[in-house]
């Protein structure tokens, strides 16, 4: 008879960090972001010189405002793989939240540099929302377009691209945006003010009503629904 050892068995090194993997995903999607940077640390731990890893561990760090930390984990990742083209773009949005455009700038078009990227259209809006910050406005519009044209259902992409030719005078173009833009912001008041605006603009009452009605439904009390009220006035007048 043999004497077996006590306690639980080994775990495999890839199945642990497979795990901690699966759990940092599960807790970002649920917005957990504190655990899910605890689960990455764990998990880099396990493969320090994983470029993929560090990439995520600075998107999480982001989104918790920890940008310094952040910056470092891109840089590693990207020292790990310079050819990382998803941390170049997440570099870039951390150059731009943090004041640092030109540089910003540089990574987004680097990262197009690599045609392979499965979503260029992230970078085009990155980039495009870049310009429009600087008023770069038709620059932001070349680029936005560029956007919605690879993900035709990109709804973001639409609603900025309509905000950026609402700037820019070209209302009948930003209506339309705004009206593909329709799936991913149907419960937002700001949005419906925003186009019955532009309706209105066009002298089209009878299509402003009923946005500008459907914002004070969706947000009374605030900013746009107080500038709706205000439009109903003029059009009731009118």
């Amino acid at each position: 008879m043999s004497c077996g050892g006590s306690g639980d068995p080994p775990t495999d090194p890839k199945v642990e960090l497979n795990n901690q993997v699966r759990m940092a995903q599960g807790y970002l999607r649920s917005g957990r972001t504190a655990q899910a940077a605890t689960a990455i640390e764990a998990a880099i731990k396990l493969d320090p010189k994983n470029a993929g890893l560090q990439n995520f561990y600075g998107q999480v760090l982001f989104l918790m405002g920890r940008h310094t930390e952040s910056e470092a984990a891109y840089d590693k990742a990207l020292e790990l793989d310079p050819y990382l083209t998803d941390a170049h773009n997440n570099r870039g949005a951390l150059y731009a939240e943090t004041g640092r455009p030109a540089k910003a700038e540089q990574e987004y078009l680097q990262a197009l540099v690599d045609n392979s990227y499965p979503t260029p259209q992230k970078v085009y809006f990155n980039l495009g929302m870049l310009y429009a910050t600087q008023g770069r406005d038709e620059d932001a519009v070349s680029k936005l377009r560029k956007a919605v044209e690879i993900e035709r259902e990109y709804y973001q992409a639409h609603y900025e691209l309509a905000g950026v030719l609402d700037r820019l005078g070209k209302l009948e173009e930003a209506a339309s945006e705004y009206e593909v833009a329709l799936p991913g912001y149907r419960g937002s008041g700001e949005y419906h003010y925003r186009l019955g605006f532009v309706y209105f603009r066009l002298g089209n009452a009878t299509r402003a009503t009923p946005e500008l009605q459907r914002v004070l439904d969706l947000a009374p009390g605030s900013e746009s629904a107080v500038r709706a009220s205000e439009l109903l006035k003029v059009i009731g007048q009118s």
